[in-house]
This record gives structure tokens, sequence and C-alpha cells, in this order.
């Protein structure tokens, strides 16, 4: 099954993961630089949060969701809607196919 590993690292100024009100296991995170079309086929597929691409997952879950933004700052990237599993923690993945802080993988987790 596809997957996307991000890195996502706790400081430095980026977005964090943040909690979806009213949605008790749902979460978004953003600003990603990729197609809509290749976020939205990865809707029902994992997510992974990374801190270093060496490093296992320490959060992730189930895309849910995929949203491009039209205006502002992060105009045309792609937040990310996701329910949280905790079976997405700990997983690592192998060195290869990835581009500075994004991973898209199709035969592994």
């Amino acid at each position: 099954m596809p997957a996307i590993h991000l890195i996502k690292k706790s400081v430095g100024g980026l977005p964090p993961i943040t909690k979806v009100a009213g949605e008790a296991n749902t979460y978004t995170s953003g600003f990603w630089t990729l197609s809509e079309d290749t976020a939205r086929s990865l809707i029902h597929c994992r997510i992974y949060f990374h801190e270093r691409q060496r490093e296992p997952s320490f959060y992730g879950g189930e895309i849910v969701g995929v949203e491009r933004l039209l205006e502002g700052e992060y105009k045309d990237k792609i937040v990310f809607r996701f329910e949280f599993s905790a079976d997405c923690r700990g997983v690592r993945t192998t060195r290869v196919g990835w581009s500075q802080e994004m991973k898209l993988s199709y035969d592994e987790p």
C-alpha cells in the first residue's frame, strides 16, 4: 500500500501537527510541496512523521483528507488531514527514495 514519510522537526518554526477541533482523533499537518493529484492519491493510505530520515517515525495515521491552499503565505501547499494510529509510531523506512523532507513509498511501510 502506498504511504508518505515526511520530515517534521519539532523545532525551527515549522507548523505543528494540529488537532482538529471537535474530532476525537483527527489532526492536520502542512505545509507540504507536492501535487494535489499525488496528495489525493494517498487518501486512505498511511502518513508517517520522522525527525530525520534514518529515525523511526514518531507519529502518523491514515490520511482522510487533503487540501491545497488557494491563498496566503502557503499558497499551493498541501495540508494533510489524518486520523492518528499508534501503529504508525516506530516505523522505519529505507534510505532509498527520500527527497530532502519527503518520501513516497509503494512497497513498504
